[in-house]
C-alpha cells in the first residue's frame, strides 16, 4: 500500500504555496502586460510538476491511471480551491472568467500553452477519465471551454487531509476489513478466488451478503455493499431486499466508484450489489467501463437463476453446493470454547436436528457463549438458541410451539405409547435406516385422531420434545384462500420453510384442508379438488416428520390415510389413567383427604385428560382466591360442576357429584 499519511505534509503544504503564488504572480503579469510572462509560466510549470510528484497525486495517478497532462488538471483545480486568493488577478480577464473558478480554457492555458484547447474539446475531453469519473466537474453535462472547472469533495479532501469520510448520501457503505467467520472455512474447506464480476447462484440474500463478505475477508480484500438495496448496514443482521424498479445513471454508478476507490486508498474492494445483473442489462455498455476502469472492484451478486445473454456473458456464475453434515458438524465443534470440543455428540446432534442459516452459527455461538451461566450449559444454551433461530421461518403460515413435554409427561395407553415411540425412533434412527433400506421413502407421516381433549396436541409436542426439534403448528386459516392457486402458494411456502427447519409440522383439525375430494360439480369442487391433490403431492417428499390430527378420521380423504405411517386412535383415558392423571395434576397442590379421594373421583367421572387439567387449574385458583394453599374437595366439587356444565349435565351430574363430595360425610357441598 502506498504511504498516503507521510510524514512530509510540510513538504507538500510549500509546494502548494509556491503553486499557488506562480499563479497568483503569473495572473498579475498577464494583466499588467509584463514582459516576463514567460518566465512566470516556467516558474508555474516547475511547480506544478513538484506539486503533481508528492505521494497524493501520485496516488490518484496510479489509482485511476491518469495521464500527466490529466493528473496536471487535477492539481490545478484542487489549487484554486485550496487557496482561492490565487484567482484574483484572472477574474474579469475576459467576459467568462467571474469565479470562482477559472474556466477550463484558462486551465489548459496554465497547463500549456501550446495546448489545441478546440482540438480537446473535438476529441472528447469530457471522455478522458477526470471528468467521465468525476474527479473534476463542470455544471453542465455537456464539457464547455468557457465553463469553470471544480473537484469532487472527496478528493479536495483526500488530497488536504489524507483520508476520506463517509457520508450519509453514499451509495456504497462504508468499507469494513472483515474478520474471516471461523464457520467459513470448515463449511466451504475449498473454494475458488473470487472474480471481478461474480454472481452467486442463491436466491437467499442474506446468505449470498454473508458468502460474498467471507470471500472478501478469505482474499484479505475491504468488503462494502450498495446501500440502496439493503434494508441494513450492519453484517449481523443483513435483510437485503433488491429495488428492481431504481436506477441509477451510469454517470453517478461510476462516480460513487471513484469515490470508494480514493476511500479504500486503491486497495481491492468486493462489493456486495445484489442488482448488479438487472443493472447490466438497463445500461450494458457504460457499466462494463467499470470492469476496465475499476481493476480494483470486485463485484458480487446473487441471482437463483442467470439469463444467458450478451449482457451475462463476462459474469462468472459462482455455484455454491450446500456444505456436507460432516463440515457442519466440525463448524458446530469449531466453534465451542475449547473445553467443550471433545463432546463432539452434541455438535452432530446441532448438525442433524438444527439446519440454521450458516451465516448465524458462529453468532449464535457467541451469544451461547455469552448467555451461559455455567460451562457446562453452553451446548444446551446453544440448543435453545438454535431452536429459537428457526422460529420465524414460517410464522405467517404457522406459529412456532416450543415443546414444553416429552412422553414421560403424558399418560398414555399401550396401544397409544407403543406407536408414539416407534415415531420417536423413526427420527431418532433415520440415518441408520437408510443406510440399510437404500430405497426408504424419507420422512414420516402419523394421524391423531380421536374426541377433542384426549392429548393429541400434547402428543405432538411431546414427539417434538423428544426429538428437540421445533414443532410448527399450522395456522389453517392463512392457508386456505378464495383465490386460484393461492392455497397451494402457501401450502409451498409452508413445506419448504419446514423442511429448510427440520422442523415437526402439525395440522390441526386437519380435516378442513384434508377432506376427501369430491364429485366435480363446480369450478370451486375443481379448486379444492387440486388443492387436496397437491397435498398429496408434498406429503411424498416431505422429509421431516407430518402430524395430522383430526376429531373425525372419515371426514379425511382415503388417499391420505393410505401415506400415513402410524394411524392412532386417542381414546378417553381408562379409569386407571385417571387416576394417574388426577395424582400429577393434584401432587402437591392437594389437601390429603382429597388425595385419598381422586381413585373414587376417577371412578364416578369419566373425563378427559383435558378436563382433568381444567378443573385442576380452576379449583386451584378458588383455593388461592381464599387465601388457601391446597385445593379441598369442596374446590374440586365446584370446579367439576362448571365442567360438566359446559356439556349440558342435568341433574344425573350433580348427583355423582353429590355422591362424591359426601364420600365420608365431607364437605359443605353435600346438599348440591
Amino acid at each position: 500500500m502506498v504511504n498516503t499519511t507521510t510524514p512530509d505534509r510540510s513538504a507538500m503544504v510549500i509546494r502548494e504555496r509556491a503553486l499557488a503564488l506562480s499563479i497568483y504572480e503569473l495572473g498579475h503579469a498577464l494583466k499588467a502586460g509584463s514582459d516576463d510572462i514567460e518566465q512566470h509560466t516556467q516558474r508555474l510549470h516547475y511547480a506544478l510538476s513538484e506539486l503533481a510528484e508528492t505521494d497524493r497525486f501520485s496516488d490518484l495517478q496510479t489509482w485511476f491511471r491518469l495521464t500527466d497532462a490529466e493528473l496536471e488538471l487535477v492539481v490545478l483545480v484542487y489549487i484554486q480551491t485550496l487557496e482561492p486568493d490565487c484567482l484574483a488577478p484572472f477574474l474579469g480577464l475576459n467576459w467568462f472568467e467571474q469565479g470562482p473558478t477559472l474556466s477550463l480554457d484558462k486551465l489548459l492555458t496554465l497547463q500549456s500553452s501550446a495546448l489545441n484547447k478546440r482540438a480537446l474539446l473535438a476529441d472528447g475531453i469530457g471522455a478522458s477519465t477526470v471528468f467521465n469519473l468525476g474527479l473534476l466537474r463542470q455544471a453542465s453535462t455537456q464539457i464547455s471551454i468557457c465553463s469553470s472547472v471544480d473537484i469532487a469533495p472527496y478528493i479536495q479532501q483526500y488530497l488536504h487531509c489524507g483520508h476520506v469520510q463517509q457520508n450519509d448520501a453514499c451509495l456504497f457503505s462504508l468499507l469494513e476489513c472483515m474478520e474471516v467467520d471461523p464457520a467459513f472455512r470448515c463449511l466451504y474447506p475449498q473454494q475458488s478466488r473470487i472474480a471481478q464480476n461474480t454472481v452467486l447462484n442463491s436466491a437467499d440474500g442474506q446468505f449470498s451478503l454473508w458468502y460474498a463478505s467471507q470471500l472478501a475477508s478469505d482474499a484479505q480484500y475491504q468488503f462494502s455493499v450498495f446501500l440502496d438495496e439493503t434494508a441494513n448496514d450492519t453484517l449481523s443482521d443483513k435483510n437485503v431486499i433488491p429495488n428492481t424498479n431504481k436506477y441509477y445513471d451510469s454517470q453517478t454508478i461510476l462516480t460513487e466508484l471513484a469515490e470508494l476507490i480514493v476511500k479504500s486508498e486503491g486497495q481491492p474492494v468486493v462489493v456486495y450489489w445484489p442488482n448488479w445483473v438487472q443493472y447490466l442489462q438497463a445500461s450494458y455498455h457504460t457499466l462494463l467501463k467499470v470492469l476496465a476502469q475499476f481493476p480494483q472492484i470486485f463485484i458480487v451478486s446473487h441471482t437463483h437463476i442467470l439469463p444467458k445473454n450478451r449482457y451475462t456473458a463476462r459474469v462468472k456464475v459462482l455455484t455454491i453446493e450446500a456444505p456436507s453434515n460432516a463440515n457442519i458438524v466440525t463448524a458446530w465443534h469449531k466453534l465451542a470454547p475449547e473445553p467443550y470440543r471433545t463432546d463432539i455428540d452434541s455438535a452432530k446432534l446441532l448438525a442433524s436436528h438444527y439446519p440454521v442459516a450458516m451465516w448465524q452459527m458462529n453468532l449464535l455461538a457467541q451469544q451461547a457463549i455469552k448467555t451461559s451461566s455455567e460451562p457446562h450449559t453452553y451446548w444446551s444454551v446453544l440448543q435453545a438458541l438454535c431452536l429459537e433461530s428457526q422460529s420465524e421461518a414460517c410464522e405467517d403460515l404457522a406459529k412456532l410451539c416450543q415443546p414444553r413435554f416429552v412422553l414421560a409427561d403424558m399418560v398414555l395407553s399401550p396401544h397409544i405409547e407403543n406407536p408414539m415411540k416407534e415415531l420417536v425412533a423413526r427420527g431418532t434412527l433415520q440415518d441408520e435406516l437408510e443406510s440399510r433400506l437404500p430405497r426408504l421413502n424419507t420422512g414420516c407421516k402419523a394421524l391423531f385422531w380421536g374426541k377433542p381433549g384426549t392429548g393429541k396436541s400434547m402428543a405432538a409436542e411431546a414427539i417434538a420434545g423428544e426429538l428437540k426439534l421445533p414443532l410448527y403448528v399450522v395456522n389453517l386459516a392463512n392457508i386456505a384462500s378464495k383465490w386460484i392457486g393461492e392455497s397451494e402458494k402457501h401450502l409451498a411456502q409452508l413445506f419448504d420453510a419446514a423442511q429448510r427447519n427440520n422442523a415437526v409440522l402439525m395440522f390441526d383439525e386437519a380435516d378442513a384442508i384434508f377432506a376427501k375430494r369430491s364429485d366435480v360439480e363446480s369450478s370451486h369442487d375443481k379448486n379444492a379438488n387440486m388443492g387436496v391433490s397437491y397435498l398429496l403431492q408434498r406429503m411424498e417428499h416431505y422429509t421431516g416428520l407430518l402430524l395430522l390430527s383430526t376429531n373425525y378420521k372419515s371426514n379425511l380423504d382415503d388417499a391420505f390415510l393410505r401415506r400415513f405411517h402410524n394411524v392412532i386412535e386417542f381414546t378417553l383415558p381408562s379409569k386407571r389413567e385417571r387416576v394417574e392423571l388426577w395424582s400429577r395434576s393434584l401432587s402437591n397442590n392437594a389437601e390429603y383427604d382429597l388425595l385419598d379421594a381422586t381413585a373414587a373421583l376417577a371412578e364416578q367421572f369419566e373425563l378427559s385428560g383435558s378436563q382433568i387439567m381444567n378443573i385442576t387449574e380452576t379449583a386451584l385458583l378458588q383455593a388461592l382466591m381464599a387465601n388457601r394453599s391446597l385445593i379441598s374437595r369442596d374446590d374440586i366439587a365446584s370446579a367439576l360442576k362448571r365442567e360438566l356444565e359446559k356439556q349440558h349435565a342435568g341433574f344425573m351430574a350433580q348427583q355423582d357429584i353429590s355422591t362424591w363430595l359426601q364420600g365420608d360425610s365431607h364437605g359443605s357441598n353435600a346438599g348440591l
